[in-house]
């Protein structure tokens, strides 16, 4: 595997040491690198925050003060933690957010967050604030919202840069945004110091895996089909997900006609899972009944107790028979699941 992460001086001009920054980013040879700020720059822009904090009480103040004291130098994830536990001692609106991210019975909904919605926010508090609130939406895999909150994040604001880019990947891997995913990973594995190994173990993960990710393959397809239940799952059944659905038809549809092209209409499928994987449907598998039927499917959309994008049982079938003769037999297995699942389904009414 190749996971390289990039070490490099850094060194800060003058005007940076007015305000201590956080996220370093710094440019060697021409290469944009960030690096987590140290314990002691995180600690002094708590300190300037809490300058901006009106009726501090003494006893927050105390309170503050001894989440401050530590031996050695923690990790960031560690300092990130502490500001977002000095922000609740602090900030009663900033608390109840925190609490309800960390509720264990959870919603369809996420937490209300319209307090980072607010103007002239100092810069330290939202984008850390941010970064935790979009953490805590991807670990729920609502990765829309997640993504949101993140790209509305500056990475250089905020105390661990390695989390930031590890979830907003996993965002734009999950949601198979295959350029902007790799621009993530990149930035994190090769241009960022100190990654945790198990971040940049799974980051070279999701970076193979966006790599061999072929535009309108069977392998897309199966993606957008688990990306739907997981909206579903959500409550989500507005235009978005329609739209994927309609995509998921459309794929189908053009897969077939390729196999049917590429098998003349009929003949024996010698692909993976053909005849000797199922001699159960040995007939079907040989050749495709009904060949005067075009194979398309109308993409209708999804209403209350309705077929899944309007596709009937013969065309579903159809379509099992030709994955199964010409894919391996996961693929088989997964759309079989889908249209099990999907055939089982009331889809909810709610956006």
């Amino acid at each position: 595997m190749k996971s390289r992460i990039a070490t490099y001086c850094i060194a800060l001009t003058a005007a940076w040491a007015l305000v201590p920054r956080l996220s370093v980013a710094v440019e060697t040879a021409g290469v944009a690198v960030l690096a987590a700020p140290s314990a002691e720059v995180v600690q002094q822009r708590v300190q300037n925050w809490l300058t901006t904090v009106k009726d501090l009480r003494p006893e927050t103040q105390q309170q503050i003060n001894a989440l401050w004291q530590f031996e050695g130098a923690p990790p960031a994830e560690k300092l990130l933690e502490r500001v977002i536990a000095t922000f609740s001692l602090v900030d009663a609106p900033t608390k109840g957010l925190v609490e309800a991210c960390r509720f264990q019975a959870v919603s369809v909904h996420p937490p209300d967050a319209q307090l980072l919605e607010a103007e002239n926010l100092d810069p330290f508090y939202a984008n850390n604030l941010r970064l935790y609130y979009g953490r805590y939406l991807t670990q729920r895999r609502m990765y829309e919202e997640g993504l949101a909150v993140l790209d509305n994040t500056a990475v250089t604001e905020v105390v661990d840069p390695a989390t930031y880019l590890f979830f907003k990947a996993v965002c734009q891997h999950h949601l198979l945004m295959k350029d902007d995913g790799l621009k993530t990973i990149e930035q994190l594995t090769a241009r960022t110091e100190g990654v945790p190994s198990r971040y940049s173990t799974v980051a070279t993960l999701m970076q193979y895996d966006l790599e061999g990710l072929k535009e309108k393959s069977l392998d897309e397809i199966s993606r957008k089909m688990l990306d739907v239940e997981r909206r579903l799952d959500l409550g989500r059944s507005g235009q978005k997900v329609q739209k994927v659905e309609d995509e998921i038809i459309a794929g189908l549809d053009e897969i077939i006609k390729k196999i049917e092209k590429q098998s003349g209409g009929g003949g024996g499928g010698g692909g993976e899972g053909g005849d000797t994987n199922n001699p159960a449907n040995g007939a079907e598998d040989s050749r495709v009944k009904g060949t005067t039927a075009p194979g398309t499917v109308d993409p209708k959309n999804i209403k209350k107790g309705g077929t899944w994008g309007g596709m009937n049982d013969k065309a579903r079938s159809r379509i099992k028979q030709l994955i199964g003769r010409d894919f391996p037999e996961h693929y088989r297995r997964a759309v079989e699941e889908y249209f099990r699942n999907a055939a089982k389904r009331t889809v909810p009414t709610n956006n």
